[in-house]
């Protein structure tokens, strides 16, 4: 029981030590310009997640402003909550697949990047792309700079 106890306790310290090098930074206000490919299918627009007291919230919007999903993470990026999914994507099996998609991409950090049928490819300029390769899926989310922002408003 010891030895049990003291291994959880290894284990614990050891997945806090990399839990600070995430591969996608959720502090405050972030926005990604997102692209989800889908065997032949594409929907492009921005995700905006926002992290505050109460947890960390996301919605990803079309460019005509048309809500895809929204989502709840928890603390830990351990559970991923879909809600308000656009009618063609609402079917069971197409929200647990993009629910597990987005718990992998946005838990996942700079010594974890693949597993099983997901493998998460970080660039230089800051952008990440998750691939699934059972569905033929592709994830690519890249920050958009506060700067530009500002200059286009």
């Amino acid at each position: 029981m010891r030895r049990c106890l003291l291994s959880v306790s290894l284990l614990g310290l050891a997945l806090s030590a990399f839990a600070g090098d995430y591969l996608l930074p959720l502090e405050g206000r972030q926005e990604f310009a997102v692209t989800i490919n889908a065997r032949g299918a594409e929907l492009t627009g921005i995700c905006i997640v926002k992290t505050d007291e109460t947890g960390t919230k996301g919605a990803v919007v079309n460019e005509f402003g048309v809500h895809a999903l929204d989502f709840t993470l928890t603390a830990d990026r351990q559970k991923v909550k879909l809600l308000n999914v656009m009618p063609a994507m609402n079917r069971w099996y197409v929200r647990r697949v993009v629910r597990k998609d987005l718990k992998y991409l946005f838990s996942a950090t700079e010594h974890r990047q693949s597993k099983g049928p997901r493998k998460v490819v970080s660039e230089a300029d800051g952008s990440v792309t998750l691939e699934n390769t059972r569905y033929k899926l592709t994830y690519s989310f890249k920050p958009i700079k506060q700067e530009e922002n500002e200059i286009t408003q």
